[in-house]
């Protein structure tokens, strides 16, 4: 960022518009936010008290839709909803301000609250959820107004996306077609641009050709005539997938993207095995999974399905299974560990140390595993901008076509958050979609 240069925004018409809206409203709004002080401002470098936190919060309560809407409004599980007093993010000249349309709830997001409940030191702190975003560029430094009025997505390592508006730097999202519809994009960001990239991954890490889901006639004609086509689709009907006729186990098969996996696999021709939580049952066998086993009972499961498996996607990180995989796995079997956290690598390489965790001939089976693993996560491919959109715009014709469903839970705005997310915590399943 050229944090020393003058800056220069350039704002979108609608934007503008809003800002010659809020001019006019002011004044009506200042005996409403007169009780605000810069320190109860909401922003990322916070450091108000809990107390001065919950007096927003019971303050933002009261506030009628067309006062909330002229703030810049953020969820905190801390916290619930803030506000900042008609402040809007600061953008350097290579940055863009996006007014998030849609955000997800999502399993990130959990573990990471999890993670944060469970550390006393984190417990309080200003975090704000959601990972995936997609929204509309309203503000554009100089280095970035090429995309000033476009309509975007981006991922967030570190969650924010909870939130009316977010700065990101212009570099880190991409484009998507202006008819795509917000709520759609941000489920297949959740779900199956992670599971259908996992795919494709694993697949040229080998060599070969892309995984490419099976589509029939019907759905290659419906993206030719979209304007969101792409040459995958053309590809998928032409080309055998490679893995027709694998055997593929997907273990945390329950989750919004576990079932993507499962879906985009048996669309790829694949039979899928799945080990999950006992929960997911019903789920996992409702799209068609027959071979399915909880997690826990990895002795029967490695029993029944012995030298098995050509490929394996483990969602979960537990190193303890990695000698059940050793006797699931066929000899040119292949196993991929797939990164579902966001604020923290899952897995952590072992290096040097690998052999102090697995010794002996049991462990000798986990070692094995260890180092043949090839380890996916969605943040590195995010950085193939193009390849990306295509990806994702690819999946979006399948949804519209029928062929592809994400797990949705729900559909809230940001104010019913806190009570969507506690039901999800609670054993929900699917990721729930935010309208900020």
């Amino acid at each position: 960022s050229e944090t020393d240069s003058p800056v220069d925004i350039q704002l979108s018409p609608v934007e503008r518009a809003h800002e010659e809206e809020l001019d006019a409203v002011k004044e009506n709004l200042d005996d409403t936010f007169s009780n605000f002080t810069e320190k109860e401002s909401f922003d990322c470098d916070y450091s108000a008290s809990t107390e001065c936190h919950s007096t927003i919060t019971e303050k933002i309560c009261n506030l009628t839709s067309e006062e909330l809407r002229h703030g810049d409004a953020s969820y905190t599980p801390s916290s619930g909803l803030t506000l900042r007093k008609y402040a809007k993010p600061d953008i350097s000249n290579d940055e863009v301000l996006i007014r998030v349309y849609a955000t997800t709830i999502s399993t990130r997001d959990c573990l990471e609250r999890i993670r944060r409940d469970n550390n006393e030191g984190l417990s309080y702190d200003a975090w704000v959820p959601g990972h995936e975003i997609v929204g509309h560029v309203v503000r554009a430094g100089k280095k970035a107004k090429f995309l000033l009025d476009r309509k975007v997505a981006a991922l967030l390592s570190h969650g924010g996306g909870c939130s009316r508006y977010v700065c990101i730097h212009a570099k880190d999202l991409v484009s998507l077609p202006e008819t795509a519809d917000s709520n759609e994009m941000v489920a297949l960001l959740s779900t199956y641009i992670a599971a259908y990239q996992c795919l494709e991954f694993v697949q040229s890490e080998n060599g070969m050709d892309p995984v490419g889901p099976s589509v029939d006639a019907a759905v290659s004609e419906h993206v030719k005539k979209s304007d969101e086509s792409s040459s995958r689709t053309e590809v998928a009907v032409k080309k055998k997938s490679p893995l027709s006729g694998s055997c593929v186990l997907i273990t945390g098969a329950g989750s919004p993207v576990g079932l993507a996996l499962i879906d985009i696999a048996k669309n790829a021709g694949a039979t899928v095995y799945a080990v999950s939580h006992s929960s997911h049952e019903k789920d996992i066998r409702e799209i068609g999974v027959k071979e399915w086993y909880p997690l826990f009972r990895r002795q029967e499961w490695r029993a029944e399905w012995s030298g098995k498996m050509n490929l394996i996607v483990d969602t979960v990180g537990d190193y303890d299974s990695y000698k059940s995989f050793y006797d699931v796995m066929a000899s040119s079997g292949r196993f991929v560990r797939m990164n579902t956290t966001s604020c923290g690598e899952k897995f952590v390489p072992m290096g040097e140390h690998a052999e102090d965790y697995f010794s002996v001939w049991e462990d000798f089976k986990g070692s094995s595993v260890n180092r043949m693993a090839v380890d996916y996560d969605i943040f590195d491919s995010f950085k193939e901008k193009e390849v990306f959109k295509n990806d994702l715009v690819y999946l979006h014709s399948l949804f519209k076509s029928g062929r592809i469903l994400p797990n949705v839970f729900s559909r809230v705005s940001l104010d019913k958050v806190d009570e969507e997310w506690g039901k999800v915590m609670g054993g929900g399943t699917g990721v729930v979609v935010v309208s900020p």
